[in-house]
């Protein structure tokens, strides 16, 4: 899909730029270049799945990164996957040895709007829930459902990041409702509306998703429930907790609602 001038003016910037993603202007396109991550240090991945079994919830358990060129591969695969489905991600524009280009996402991410933008917070997050609804409803489930990884751009939501892939050690039920608690825990804590406000919002949308993955979210609910004791405010205890108290509290409210959802398909 790119010309050998495209893939020369690509590689001229690789050889003179660092980092390990690359912007290039094709044609007054911008596209982005994604060089090979080095393999993931297994001790992170430890530590979640112990947290995952603390926690009885084994939808948070680590998802294999492997790095490299299987990484690489995986990602190119999952995006043209995901696009088959008619899920909006980006284009796969070219595939090198170490390095692969795609079209360009924007750089407006939902976490970016939720504390800049004079946007309504309420009409971007549901813009977000209705996103992932409808890429669960195609069948297909994201892999690092982080506001930081759902871009806005041209009006359309589009999801970036797929480097692993849920489905090596997740059934597909259990990777989107991951995808679900992934959103709330990177979104909740920046929200400034009622905590019944939010809660009767993400039910909408919960409640039109598959039944097994409402009975999921339910089940979290319970064991995430005690996450909003924990203290709310940012200093001097950080993002991390203040994170986890607020969709722990989201997670205990909606599971007083669940019997007031409506059944999914």
């Amino acid at each position: 899909m790119l010309s050998a001038a495209h893939l020369h003016t690509i590689e001229q910037a690789l050889t003179t730029r660092s980092g390990r993603v690359v912007v290039v202007e094709l044609d007054r396109q911008r596209v982005i270049v994604k060089r090979q991550e080095s393999r993931a240090r297994p001790f992170g991945y430890s530590a979640l799945n112990l947290a995952a079994k603390i926690l009885q919830q084994p939808i948070l358990c680590a998802v294999p990164a492997y790095g490299g060129a299987k990484g690489q591969a995986t990602e190119v695969r999952r995006l043209r996957q995901l696009k088959d489905a008619a899920v909006a991600v980006p284009e796969v524009l070219h595939t090198g040895s170490d390095w692969i280009a795609i079209s360009d996402a924007g750089e407006t991410s939902i976490d970016y709007l939720l504390t800049r933008s004079t946007e309504p917070q309420l009409a971007t997050w549901d813009k977000a829930l209705a996103a992932i609804l409808d890429t669960h409803r195609k069948g297909q489930t994201l892999s690092q459902a982080f506001a930081r990884n759902i871009h806005l751009h041209d009006g359309e939501i589009i999801f970036i990041d797929f480097e692993d892939d849920p489905l090596e050690v997740l059934s597909l039920a259990q990777a989107q409702t991951r995808d679900w608690l992934l959103f709330i825990h990177s979104t909740v804590y920046l929200m400034q509306l009622e905590l019944q406000v939010l809660t009767e919002r993400f039910a909408h949308f919960v409640g039109q998703d598959s039944t097994e993955v409402q009975a999921l979210i339910k089940n979290s609910g319970h064991s995430l429930a005690w996450l909003r004791h924990l203290p709310k405010q940012r200093k001097p205890w950080g993002r991390d907790v203040i994170s986890l108290q607020g969709a722990g509290a989201l997670m205990h409210a909606f599971a007083q609602l669940r019997p007031r959802l409506t059944s999914g398909k």
